[in-house]
């Protein structure tokens, strides 16, 4: 089965046909699946029986690693889209599918996969949240002539579900941090902030993952949040994204770890950032993108005014990666949290941690500047 990955697709619900080449003898293909006006769920399949605190009534003892194949397996990429079709009658055709945002299948946003002779091929890194179609063109070629044929458009939808996972080859854990719901009926705005592992050192991003980044998410901020005996301490080290990317260096501790001084100025230091423009779009990682870059996490998403449920949902959900059990019942999270108490001793997460950046010297001004940066309207 082949493979193709792509970029955020959305699309309005269109039924059309297309008309086979006379030279093309016979039936066209006819898609089969996904089914016509399915739901497909996107979702990782080890974390669809994964309970938010709020819906285990905040049980410590909970462990999402239970729920994983193997200790450090790999369960944090999306499922991915299988596509179905029955063949023309043509025997030897060869077969390409097509996904467009257009009606017509015209533009920038046109999705191709070349399928070859095979009557299947998958998609992964498909949106969430959006209702796609596509479309089956079978090739006949004799000598140097080509006919064509297309299928009847179908359609389905992907389950708005959260977050949005990302397979990219030679990496791990990596997702869009947006689309929560955040204070006042807003949410955050997808493509904005992304969080995962490193591109280098002990993990190594692919070609083709880097080009994702960068083309089709639009990194401009590569966010380290390492040590320089992790990225190796040259003054020549530059992002493994290339050129096109920014690299800036914190690095920071994390959990209870962020309250002394050292970690304020750069906590500080970090928000200021945060709250500039040219930052976005931002890919904040350590290595694991699991603790230092969870805790950094956690605290855009408590600024944005996001649930305690949703934020320590986010955290432990790197569990599903290949970096092992993360849960709010660990010790390290146990005393962080009772750490912040110092911050608002009955107050959610979110205020506290509001009230930590304050006392780090971020100032009203950028906390306002990071809101209107990265909120929108709830639809």
């Amino acid at each position: 089965m082949k493979t193709f990955r792509f970029s955020q697709i959305s699309l309005v619900l269109l039924t059309a046909a297309f008309v086979c080449v006379s030279a093309v003898q016979g039936a066209a293909p006819i898609p089969t699946a996904p089914e016509q006006d399915a739901v497909v769920d996107l979702r990782p399949a080890a974390t669809r029986d994964y309970k938010t605190p709020e819906a285990r009534n905040w049980d410590l003892e909970y462990n999402p690693a239970k729920l994983k194949k193997d200790a450090h397996g790999e369960d944090s990429h999306p499922t991915p889209v299988v596509f179905q079709w029955k063949p023309c009658d043509a025997p030897d055709a060869s077969y390409v599918v097509e996904l467009s945002t257009n009606s017509d299948f015209t533009g920038d946003d046109l999705v191709i996969v070349d399928a070859g002779k095979a009557t299947e091929c998958q998609a992964t890194n498909v949106a969430p949240g959006a209702t796609l179609f596509w479309r089956v063109k079978a090739i006949v070629k004799d000598g140097d002539a080509e006919t064509t044929c297309y299928s009847d458009v179908a359609s389905f939808k992907t389950a708005a579900t959260l977050p949005r996972w990302y397979d990219l080859p030679g990496i791990s854990n990596v997702r869009d941090a947006g689309g929560w719901k955040a204070a006042n009926g807003k949410r955050i705005k997808k493509g904005m902030v992304f969080r995962g592992s490193e591109f280098d050192n002990h993990m190594k991003i692919e070609e083709s993952s880097r080009e994702f980044i960068v083309k089709k998410l639009g990194v401009r901020v590569d966010l380290d949040l390492r040590g320089k005996s992790e990225w190796g301490g040259s003054p020549d080290y530059a992002s493994p994204l290339g050129s096109e990317v920014r690299w800036i260096n914190f690095p920071i501790s994390s959990y209870s770890g962020i309250l002394d001084d050292r970690n304020k100025k750069m906590f500080r230091d970090i928000f200021a950032l945060l709250a500039k423009p040219e930052t976005y779009p931002v890919y904040t990682h350590c290595w694991a993108g699991a603790d230092r870059c969870g805790t950094l996490n956690m605290g855009i998403k408590a600024v944005l005014g996001v649930s305690d449920n949703d934020i320590f949902t986010d955290y432990e959900l790197t569990t599903f990666s290949i970096f092992g059990e993360r849960r709010i019942g660990s010790g390290e999270m146990i005393k962080f949290r009772e750490a912040l108490k110092k911050y608002g001793e009955n107050e959610p997460f979110s205020v506290q941690f509001v009230n930590y950046l304050k006392e780090c010297g971020v100032t009203d001004e950028e906390l306002d500047s990071i809101r209107n940066l990265l909120l929108e309207d709830a639809q």
